[in-house]
């Protein structure tokens, strides 16, 4: 496969996945690391919220958004770092491990929904559906 081949199943696998989310309740599997995390780094749509996980932490620590918002865990360790997860301390949500480049999704119920990382309890986070 050549690069301009290896780059359109790239565009046509990134333009799916991103389509297949939309659709789907939660989550879904591992996207490119550029791709996702340059996603991240632009704002956001009206109906979807970004969590960039990063130096084992969850950026922002705190994610307030309305009703029906998605909230989007995007894993932009490096490809060495070992996975995370995103879990509801209420038990809305469990992600299963995300890999560096993997994303994960929910719309989180109305409430405030603290959460940690299974393999790395020490990081927390909390979205607040208001």
């Amino acid at each position: 496969m050549n690069r301009r081949d290896a780059a359109a199943a790239t565009v046509t696998l990134t333009v799916l996945a991103v389509f297949v989310a939309c659709f789907s309740e939660q989550g879904m599997g591992p996207q490119p690391v550029g791709v996702t995390c340059e996603r991240a780094s632009q704002p956001p749509g009206p109906d979807t919220a970004f969590v960039v996980i990063s130096g084992f932490a969850f950026s922002p620590v705190e994610t307030r958004v309305a009703p029906g918002v998605r909230v989007v865990w995007i894993n932009c360790e490096a490809p060495e770092t070992p996975g995370h997860t995103t879990t509801a301390t209420d038990g809305g949500w469990d992600s299963p491990t995300l890999a560096p480049g993997d994303v994960f999704s929910v719309i989180p119920a109305a409430g405030i929904h603290d959460y940690h990382c299974r393999p790395h309890p020490f990081m927390q986070g909390r979205v607040v559906v208001e």
